[in-house]
């Protein structure tokens, strides 16, 4: 009788099935058609006409405020629409340089202190800054969170079970309906 081979234990399966990509229609991925826009002067307009935007270009230089480098946001912004079929990425990668340039000017407008790359955020050693708005709304929540009924209910529950756990964990209980009453 022959022997079974031995499976290796230290197989990884985690990668993508075969013919994965053969479940949906051909042409139903962007990245399967061709790009919306191909030409670099158009792509450069949109994106300069999208970062005019108050929506979009506010969030960007606050996540520029807060630490977030100029060069990690564009990289983002660019696969994603690269993802989404957009443009191709070496339209993507030629525009960089561009909208690093407009948001390194919107940061500079806006005497907001920028990190142009990651390396550049690890050289400065400055402690992380909280925004104030969220940390006020956090200690907001907080203050209301206090007067509610059920963060009493919770409080006795964790002083019962300080109780209890002094006897051990697999001590008998009195009575049950004391200590729901309690």
């Amino acid at each position: 009788m022959e022997e079974l081979p031995i499976q290796n234990p230290n197989a990884n399966f985690t990668g993508p099935i075969p013919g994965a990509s053969l479940t949906t229609e051909v042409g139903n991925r962007p990245w399967e058609n061709a790009p919306k826009e191909s030409s670099l002067d158009k792509v450069i307009n949109n994106y300069l006409n999208r970062l005019q935007n108050p929506n979009i270009v506010f969030p960007i230089l606050d996540a520029i405020k807060y630490g977030t480098s100029i060069t990690t946001l564009v990289e983002s912004v660019i696969e994603t629409a690269v993802m989404e079929g957009e443009h191709t990425i070496d339209i993507g990668i030629l525009a960089s340089p561009i909208i690093v340039e407009y948001l390194k000017q919107a940061s500079e407008i806006s005497k907001i202190d920028y990190k142009l790359s990651a390396q550049d955020i690890k050289e400065s050693k400055e402690t992380k800054k909280i925004d104030s708005r969220l940390l006020e709304e956090v200690l907001k929540e907080k203050e209301e969170q206090k007067d509610s009924p059920m963060i009493d209910g919770l409080e006795a529950s964790a002083k019962e079970i300080k109780t209890s756990s002094k006897k051990g964990l697999m001590s008998k209980k009195e009575n049950i309906e004391d200590s729901i009453d309690g």
